[in-house]
C-alpha cells in the first residue's frame, strides 16, 4: 500500500478567489472502472511532484501502483468516488469513506496541469457536501505537513487541526508482553471492538473492522481474558484502539512489519512515540489529522489510518 496524502490546488489570494464564478465547463460525476487507469497515472505524477518540490522520496513506486490501490477502493464497501472533467479530460479525483459514523475525505488528487484553476475547492465541496447528505455532518482528513496550501483549502472549507501525527516506519518490533495475548480478530470479536471505539473515540468503525475481519487484517489483544484494544492492521491503512498504551504496544510489537510507509502515531502521545523511537522506529514526516468536529481528548489511546 502507498499513503494516501492529498494533492489539491489553493490560492492563496483575496476573499474574491472564495467567491469566483464557478467553471460551468467542468462536470463532476461518479468514477467508473475504465477512469481508474487515468485516475492513477493523475495520482501518481500529483504526489511524485509535490514529494520532489519538497525533498521527500516518491510516495509511488509507478503509476500501477496508484491505479490499483484506487481499484480496489472502488470495489472497497462503502466508499463514494467521483471525477472532475472537462471535455472529456479528467482533471482530478476524490475518495470519500462511509465507513464509520464520521465520514471521510480518503483520497483527493488534481492532475498538476490543472492545479490553481478551482478544481480541488470544487471536488472537495462536492465530497463533503455528498458526505452530510449521507448522515455524515462529521468529516476528517489527514493532511501531509509540509504541504501548506492544502492545510489552507482545508482550513477554509471547515476542517480543524485536532492531531499532529508522526509517520513513522523501520524494523519489526518484537518484544514480548506477558500480561497480553494478541491474535487475529474473528467476526465474534467484532462487536467488542466497536464498543471500545466508541468508549474511546466517542464513535465506532463498525464498516471498517468487519472489512479487516473479511480481510484477515484485523488483531485483538487480549489482558485476562477481555478484548482490551484491537487494529485493523499495523501501517498506513490500519487504524489501532485500545485501553491503554500497553494494548497498542502489543499490537504494534506482534505485527511482521508495516504496511505501506509505516504507522502514524499521535506525537503528543508522548509514551507511545517515545517507545516507537527506543525500538527503532524513525519519523518519515509529520502529518495533521484535521476534523469538522474535534470532540477533544480521547477515554483511551489510538492510531488513525490514512483513509480517514
Amino acid at each position: 500500500m502507498c499513503p494516501l496524502k492529498e494533492i489539491c490546488e489553493h490560492d492563496t489570494g483575496d476573499v474574491a478567489d472564495d467567491t469566483r464564478q464557478q467553471d460551468t465547463t467542468m462536470e463532476l460525476r461518479p468514477v467508473q472502472m475504465k477512469d481508474i487507469q487515468t485516475c492513477g497515472k493523475v495520482m501518481y505524477e500529483a504526489f511524485r511532484d509535490i514529494s520532489r518540490r519538497h525533498n521527500f522520496p516518491p510516495d509511488f513506486p509507478d503509476a500501477g501502483a496508484a491505479e490499483g490501490l484506487l481499484s480496489d477502493l472502488l470495489h472497497a464497501p462503502a466508499f463514494d468516488a467521483f471525477v472532475a472533467e472537462r471535455e472529456g479530460r479528467i482533471l482530478g479525483s476524490i475518495f470519500v469513506s462511509r465507513r464509520s459514523q464520521v465520514g471521510g475525505i480518503s483520497v483527493l488528487t488534481i492532475d498538476p496541469k490543472a492545479q490553481n484553476c478551482g478544481v480541488g475547492r470544487r471536488l472537495l465541496q462536492h465530497g463533503m457536501e455528498f458526505l452530510a447528505t449521507q448522515g455524515h455532518r462529521r468529516q476528517q482528513i489527514i493532511q501531509v505537513g509540509y504541504h501548506n496550501r492544502s492545510l489552507c483549502l482545508y482550513a477554509k472549507s471547515g476542517f480543524i487541526a485536532s492531531e499532529l501525527l508522526s509517520n513513522m516506519t523501520g524494523r519489526p518490533i518484537k518484544v514480548n508482553f506477558p500480561s497480553r495475548t494478541v491474535r487475529r480478530a474473528s467476526e465474534s470479536d467484532a462487536r467488542a471492538c466497536n464498543a471500545l471505539c466508541r468508549k474511546v473515540q466517542g464513535f465506532d468503525r463498525e464498516h471498517e473492522v468487519a472489512y479487516a475481519i473479511a480481510r484477515g487484517t484485523a488483531a485483538v489483544v487480549e489482558s485476562n481474558e477481555r478484548i482490551t484494544g484491537y487494529t485493523t492492521g499495523v501501517g498506513f491503512v490500519g487504524h489501532g484502539v485500545g485501553e491503554t498504551n500497553e494494548d497498542l504496544k502489543a499490537l504494534i510489537a506482534s505485527a511482521d512489519g508495516f504496511t505501506g510507509p509505516g504507522i502514524l502515531i499521535p506525537t503528543g502521545n508522548g509514551e507511545l512515540f517515545r517507545w516507537c523511537l527506543e525500538n527503532g522506529l524513525r519519523v518519515v514526516q509529520q502529518m495533521t489529522l484535521m476534523d469538522t468536529q474535534p470532540s477533544g481528548p480521547t477515554n483511551g489511546v489510538y492510531w488513525p489510518a490514512i483513509l480517514s
